[in-house]
């Protein structure tokens, strides 16, 4: 009792001699040097503060290389004008490393917000937890929005829809219009068309071909633009009820129709076995080649590669029938995403006729979204329209949004395509083999 009497008026008197101190008698370990001193804050101006502070998100996507930084820097001024509280961080790689690159961020913890998802690689992200389900956020979104984002890019798998498409197109006719002039022909309308024409387009003198010779099985996107579209022409199918349906008489005629064009006629470069999207894409660049299959991002990275070359877009040699195939990119929110409700302002903004706009007439990409499709710039671009037309004709299919580990998917095909050329097996076995490793995965994801 003795001891807590003696405490107490110490204690006080402490708080007192504290109170009235000058902030020059804080203790040494908490005084700060000149550079330190800052003024005072009141409670306002620090409430003030943290509300104007702006949320920071970050995309990864690789356009800088194709389509240089102006589209991308449009899209980040239009997005944060319209949303001051967000900062967009956008940063680039070579398309080859994106998606490993997003799966190693993934695991590590550490992902970009907003992750950009290829068509084949929407149920891999989605099953592996890497891809955010978005039914909920677009739920709330406006019926017209809603509308507007329907297309070939916009299937839910197993209930859950985890990316809005951020650009669509399909596989069309480039063609040199100086050489197809100088061999006085018209870009082929049909497959006996596209044989003559080729014919009369290559030199191997001179190291012209028609066509790029391309079934690169890694990466495999070529069986996108060189081989399914042909089997649509045929009549065929490539998926069916969940399992693979090109391996029949329609799928054979369309394999050995190619395997014409490059063993038979030789309208094709050599080195087929190696060649992917990148050495095609260089060789009608640089006029080795008149003829390339291409969907619409190809104009613009064509005008960047070459500024001096004169190239129109024609539809696709039809078979016994048309046929394309549709792909594009999505814009999805990790599932491990700090920041998934300013991640949602961005891809909706980008899913919405204003943003589609701004990137379909910066980076001439043909957009999804339905209304932005009616626009002007569109309807009244001749390359563009093309492959409007295309979707209207019908037959225009999107494959990689129904195949659950699409990339391996796509090289066991393309692998199997390379046998069949290099004549080590036929067509029927390489396609019955191609389908009996298809039908061995959609069985695993059959619940």
């Amino acid at each position: 009792m003795k001891k807590s009497t003696y405490v107490l008026p110490m204690v006080f008197l402490m708080v007192f001699i504290a109170a009235c101190s000058p902030p020059s008698a804080a203790p040494a370990s908490q005084q700060k040097t000149p550079d330190e001193k800052r003024p005072q804050q009141s409670v306002e101006q620090k409430n003030d503060q943290n509300a104007n502070a702006k949320t920071t998100i970050t995309w990864l996507q690789w356009w800088k290389t194709e389509v240089g930084e102006e589209p991308l820097k449009q899209v980040k001024e239009a997005f944060e004008q319209e949303n001051p509280d967000i900062e967009l961080n956008i940063e680039d790689l070579p398309y080859a490393q994106v998606h490993d690159k997003i799966v190693t961020l993934n695991l590590a913890g550490s992902p970009p917000d907003v992750i950009t998802i290829q068509s084949p690689w929407v149920i891999e992200f989605a099953e592996a937890g890497i891809s955010y389900p978005l039914n909920d956020f677009f739920n709330q979104m406006p019926e017209d929005y809603k509308k507007g984002v329907e297309g070939p890019l916009w299937v839910p798998w197993k209930n859950n829809y985890t990316g809005i498409p951020f650009y669509t197109g399909n596989v069309a006719q480039f063609y040199n219009k100086k050489k197809l002039e100088a061999a006085n022909v018209k870009p082929p309308e049909t497959w006996e068309e596209l044989l003559e024409v080729s014919k009369k387009l290559t030199d191997p003198s001179k190291k012209q071909y028609a066509l790029t010779g391309n079934i690169s099985a890694e990466p495999a996107t070529t069986a996108t633009y060189e081989i399914w579209p042909l089997i649509l022409q045929a009549g065929g199918k490539i998926i069916e009820n969940n399992r693979a349906a090109f391996n029949t008489e329609q799928g054979v005629k369309a394999l050995e129709f190619y395997k014409s064009l490059v063993k038979q006629y030789k309208v094709t470069t050599p080195g087929e076995l190696s060649a992917g999207e990148k050495e095609k894409r260089a060789n009608f660049s640089s006029e080795n080649t008149a003829l390339m299959f291409e969907g619409p991002w190809g104009i613009g990275i064509q005008n960047k590669a070459n500024p001096g070359l004169e190239f129109g877009v024609a539809p696709l040699p039809k078979g016994v029938t048309h046929g394309t195939v549709v792909t594009g990119s999505l814009l999805g929110i990790s599932a491990k995403s700090k920041q998934k409700e300013a991640a949602w302002k961005f891809i909706s903004f980008m899913g919405g006729v204003k943003g589609q706009l701004i990137w379909a007439k910066s980076a001439n990409y043909f957009p999804h979204n339905k209304e932005a499709m009616k626009d002007e710039f569109v309807q009244n671009n001749a390359m563009l329209k093309v492959f409007a037309n295309q979707f209207e004709a019908g037959n225009a299919v999107g494959v990689d949004l129904y195949l659950p580990l699409s990339s391996d998917l796509r090289k066991v095909f393309m692998n199997e395509v390379q046998m069949f050329v290099s004549d080590k097996k036929s067509a029927k076995q390489a396609l019955d083999d191609a389908a009996a490793e298809w039908n061995k995965v959609f069985e695993k994801y059959d619940n």
